[in-house]
């Protein structure tokens, strides 16, 4: 690759190329706790086994697909400094009701994004919402995701 032009990069690119595609990474966005839905991920569980179960967490599952989730991954465009790993989330009355799992600037788009959870309720595209980063308030919009169009090869059918 290098001799076509390639560039080696360190896990900082990566991250960056990740958030940007609004990727989840275990250990941030998905964990033991968090469940497909919760991730915006159901297109992973295929429609029979989300009718049959028949697989560990089934249970909780198709308890969320008949009565919600409590929290849902969104993408957040951050005003003032990039919102990190552990950073809550905060509705306009002052309510903490989230946190952001990944954060930080997005060469692309020239500004800071991150992903968290939030309450569905507060999930619309366009939601003004606020972020603590190091002890200071600042301006967070709900955004879709992935925060830049992606171009991933598929195979033909």
């Amino acid at each position: 690759f290098v001799d076509r032009g390639a560039q080696p990069a360190g896990l900082g690119a990566r991250d960056s190329l990740r958030l940007e595609a609004g990727l989840c990474l275990y250990g941030h966005e998905l964990d033991a706790s968090i469940s497909p839905l919760e991730a915006d991920l159901k297109w992973l569980v295929a429609p029979r086994r989300r009718r049959e179960g028949g697989f560990l967490g089934a249970a909780r599952l198709q308890k969320e697909l008949q009565e919600g989730v409590k929290r849902i991954r969104v993408g957040l465009i951050v005003k003032g400094a990039p919102a990190r790993d552990g950073s809550k989330i905060f509705d306009s009355d002052g309510t903490e009701i989230g946190i952001v799992t990944s954060g930080g600037p997005s060469p692309c788009l020239k500004q800071n994004i991150a992903m968290g959870y939030v309450p569905p309720s507060f999930a619309e595209s366009g939601t003004t919402l606020t972020v603590e980063v190091r002890g200071r308030k600042q301006t967070a919009t709900i955004t879709g995701l992935p925060f830049v169009p992606t171009r991933f090869y598929r195979i033909p059918k």
